[in-house]
């Protein structure tokens, strides 16, 4: 009976084998092979340009394929010193199939098998360098209404001191921002931004004004809605965390000091309007000074950037940014100013 039985298992045990030998990644590649024809060719950990570089590929290097991605080839990668490999994606225009008789490579929905990648253990980084990478960033947005100050000024007149208090409101003012940043290693970006805003504010003032004739005898008057001139710039640095949420979009998350510089206009005198008997006095106009002053604060915010071609995309971002300043008043004092605010602006990616 033991005799009988010997064949029937040599059979099965050589099934086995042809089996396990078709399902072996040595199996496949037999029939779907490329080889590099333009080198050094780089293998991107994901589908576009922009993904880490996990292997440079010499010209005539071979490769086994698992899969076709659009403009990408899914290929396995030799070996690491640990006997393990990953997959990776190398541009179509950059090798040649080089298995005459098989079928070319089908996307995903041709071969089930292979649709899912198997998981690459993180302690395992295959031989290769990272690329760093120029993320630049350019469009338009707004900053909200965040600066209401004061300044009261002493002036005399009529052999007396006069006196106005200024109020000053900034209302929501458009924006310019532009950023240009270098990656470094595969999750972090060091950038540098610059956001230039021009708010307009209004002035609302209240005065006293001495009478011509009679001592001690103050006027009130009073003037509203003057519009008065501004600019803030702003000079971010960022430390970014790169958070890749599929292979075409991809959230930022940054942080940093940052240098404000405000340039504001004062009001620093009053054109009257009165008449004899001089009971009264009303307000025709005004002078104004310009002010500046630098303060350093700090910034924090997020981004998100799709990109629609291999260098282009389109992103929308926010940021928080603040610092308080102390600048010259109208006259000689001081007045305290905060500048900065929620910054949000949305507009062109390229990366190179």
């Amino acid at each position: 009976m033991n005799v009988s039985r010997r064949p029937a298992i040599w059979r099965l045990a050589a099934m086995l084998v042809v089996v396990l030998l078709l399902a072996s990644p040595g199996a496949f590649a037999q029939t779907q092979k490329l080889r590099v024809k333009i080198g050094p060719a780089n293998v991107y950990e994901r589908p576009r340009t922009s993904s880490e570089v996990i292997m440079v590929a010499q010209e005539g290097t071979i490769f086994d394929v698992l899969n076709r991605e659009d403009t990408w080839y899914w290929v396995l990668l030799p070996p690491d010193g640990n006997g393990l490999r990953r997959g990776g994606y190398i541009a179509i225009y950059l090798v040649e199939l080089v298995s005459p008789k098989g079928p070319d490579v089908l996307p995903r929905t041709g071969l089930p098998a292979l649709a899912v990648k198997p998981p690459v253990p993180k302690s395992v980084v295959p031989a290769g360098r990272p690329t760093t990478r120029y993320h630049v960033g350019v469009g338009g947005g707004a900053q909200s209404a965040g600066r209401a100050f004061a300044d009261d000024v002493v002036f005399q007149i009529y052999d007396e001191n006069g006196r106005y208090h200024t109020n000053y409101s900034t209302s929501r003012s458009s924006a310019l921002d532009a950023t240009l940043g270098l990656r470094f290693g595969q999750h972090f970006i060091l950038a540098v931004a610059f956001w230039h805003s021009t708010p307009a504010a209004n002035a609302d003032v209240l005065a006293v004004i001495p009478h011509p004739f009679s001592y001690n005898t103050p006027r009130p008057a009073s003037a509203n809605g003057f519009a008065v001139g501004g600019v803030e710039n702003d000079g971010h640095l960022q430390l970014t965390w790169l958070v890749p949420l599929s292979s075409h979009v991809d959230l930022s998350i940054f942080g940093g000091p940052s240098l404000f510089y405000i340039r504001q206009d004062l009001i620093s005198g009053l054109s009257l309007r009165e008449s004899y008997p001089y009971d009264t006095v009303g307000i025709s106009g005004f002078q104004t000074v310009r002010k500046s002053k630098a303060a350093i604060g700090g910034n924090a915010g997020v981004d998100l950037t799709v990109m629609v071609w291999r260098y282009l995309g389109v992103g929308i971002s926010g940021r928080y940014a603040r610092a308080s300043l102390t600048m010259a008043s109208g006259d000689s004092g001081t007045i305290k100013v905060r500048a900065g605010g929620a910054q949000v602006s949305g507009g062109l990616r390229m990366r190179f």
